[in-house]
């Protein structure tokens, strides 16, 4: 198997040095020519090239380009495809049609925060759709596990993404400003906020979502929930909507899972 990288960024960064000894690697495609050569020099192989070069692709090609440009990058490497070259982007929010159908187009999205050539794939579950036939390869030599998407479904599929994964990042920011507002050690609350997401998961796993309700709004304790509120929304005074659209959500669970169990 040959892959080629189009946009030098983190998520074709880490996955080409988590494939570099499990492939070959032909052309690095970038706007700016050292970053191609970057890459090229830390992977031990492949070839720079920028836009305005003249070659083709041979077998896969990677496409690692923003969300916000991805579907212009047809225009940008038409020139480049060839006929049989099978090509794959790592949106979440966009399907694969957005490439042509003779592409033999696939995505394959990893559900994990990626930083660059230190992130590994192991484990890590890709939602994948497309030419599923090469994404299953793909994320095997990754060492990743998979399922597949209807086409249709990506942009639900991609906001569930962002609401576990970016979402809770900025609660835990905000979580972790009261310690430091309580001259509380940071190592304490690496502890505690690891016990706290850790057990959470374990729960909606064994019990469900709504059975691992918890804490002073379920139990409608109403004196805790209003100086904790008022608490909030003085450090925080332009978020303080924030802390009351959380409160409503718990409750509207709370009255779901009473409705479930009548």
């Amino acid at each position: 198997m040959k892959i080629n990288i189009v946009g030098v960024g983190k998520v074709t960064t880490a996955i080409s040095f988590n494939l570099k000894d499990k492939v070959d690697i032909g052309y690095i495609v970038s706007r700016d020519l050292n970053k191609a050569k970057k890459l090229s020099d830390e992977l031990g192989k492949g070839i720079p090239v920028t836009y305005n070069d003249n070659f083709k692709f041979e077998d896969i090609v990677l496409v690692g380009l923003n969300d916000s440009i991805l579907p212009d990058s047809v225009d940008l490497i038409k020139n480049f495809v060839s006929e049989g070259n099978t090509v794959i982007h790592f949106s979440g929010f966009h399907p694969s049609t957005i490439f042509p159908k003779e592409w033999n187009p696939a995505s394959i999205h990893p559900n994990c925060p990626v930083l660059g050539k230190m992130t590994s794939f192991k484990d890590i579950v890709f939602g994948i759709e497309g030419n599923t036939k090469i994404a299953k390869e793909i994320v095997k030599l990754l060492g990743g596990k998979y399922f597949e998407i209807p086409s249709e479904s990506k942009v639900l599929y991609h906001l569930s993404a962002v609401l576990m994964s970016n979402f809770p990042l900025a609660l835990v920011y905000l979580a972790e400003k009261f310690y430091k507002n309580a001259n509380l050690p940071h190592e304490m609350f690496l502890e505690v906020m690891e016990s706290l997401l850790k057990t959470t998961i374990e729960n909606v796993k064994k019990n469900g979502t709504l059975n691992s309700i918890t804490g002073p709004i379920y139990r409608e304790d109403v004196d805790i929930v209003n100086v904790e509120m008022e608490i909030f929304c003085s450090t925080f005074p332009e978020l303080c909507n924030l802390f009351d659209g959380f409160i409503q959500i718990i409750l509207s669970m709370k009255e779901e899972k009473e409705s479930e169990s009548s």
